[in-house]
């Protein structure tokens, strides 16, 4: 079964990533008109053939892309009553309940998927991120180290191990895995966005001016009133009061 993508600052994949930071985007609905007309064929598909999973699937994918969590969630009960030991309903179920903020939901549905699915990295990635986003960051610090040693590969999952080490103010850990995931993909703006948080936080403000705008110059669209005034902050600290300046006057105008 095909899972459900997510943006990673965002990045969360259904598979699941995250961003330390919340960085202000414009939320990009072009695309949501062609989207609900794949839901309504999908929907009259299933008034012929109510059991076929295959169009479930598609629509719930459709339901996810446009952030309709609650369609998203009764076209996975209804896989789930049809194919019982679907791991990525489960995990699809789960993402939806978390990004609902209905964290005991999230848990429980992606405990099961990681069950029914032990040897899917995807699995811990995605139970860390549910565990990380409910405060509990040394239980997603646990699942991340497992779907680490499944994929030692997986950039997303030191990004992920960092976050949670930096909100248990870990920082100089959590630099070391950002390092890691930069080493495996070296142009992973969410890395350095976040790497540069915690340099910030360890007073390296010149380390982090350089680390905001590569992720900047990787990711335009981080380009946000947060990102501005965080990078204004550190200027700031680092003495550069004309920069400092030009990315308030930056934040003010997408206030």
């Amino acid at each position: 079964m095909k899972k459900l993508l997510l943006l990673l600052i965002f990045i969360t994949e259904l598979n699941a990533g995250w961003s330390q930071v919340i960085v202000t985007t414009a939320t990009d609905t072009s695309g949501n008109v062609d989207i609900r007309t794949k839901i309504e064929a999908e929907s009259l598909y299933l008034k012929i053939d109510s059991n076929d999973v295959a169009t479930y699937i598609n629509r719930s994918i459709l339901e996810y892309q446009i952030q309709d969590y609650k369609n998203c969630i009764l076209d996975n009960n209804k896989i789930l009553s049809l194919t019982p030991n679907s791991a990525d309903a489960y995990s699809n179920r789960g993402m939806c309940y978390c990004f609902m903020k209905e964290y005991k939901n999230a848990i429980s549905d992606l405990t099961m998927a990681m069950k029914l699915s032990p040897n899917d990295a995807m699995s811990y990635l995605n139970l860390a991120y549910a565990q990380n986003d409910s405060g509990n960051y040394v239980e997603s610090i646990i699942q991340l180290n497992k779907a680490i040693a499944l994929n030692p590969g997986y950039a997303k999952a030191y990004v992920n191990r960092g976050v949670s080490k930096a909100n248990l103010t870990q920082y100089k850990e959590a630099i070391a895995d950002y390092d890691k995931a930069l080493k495996l993909v070296p142009d992973y703006a969410e890395a350095y966005l976040n790497r540069g948080l915690s340099k910030s936080l360890l007073n390296d403000y010149a380390g982090a001016i350089a680390d905001y705008t590569k992720a900047l110059t990787i990711q335009p669209a981080f380009g946000g009133y947060d990102f501005y005034t965080l990078r204004a902050k550190a200027f700031e600290k680092n003495g550069d009061t004309a920069n400092a300046k030009l990315d308030y006057e930056r934040a003010k105008k997408l206030n």
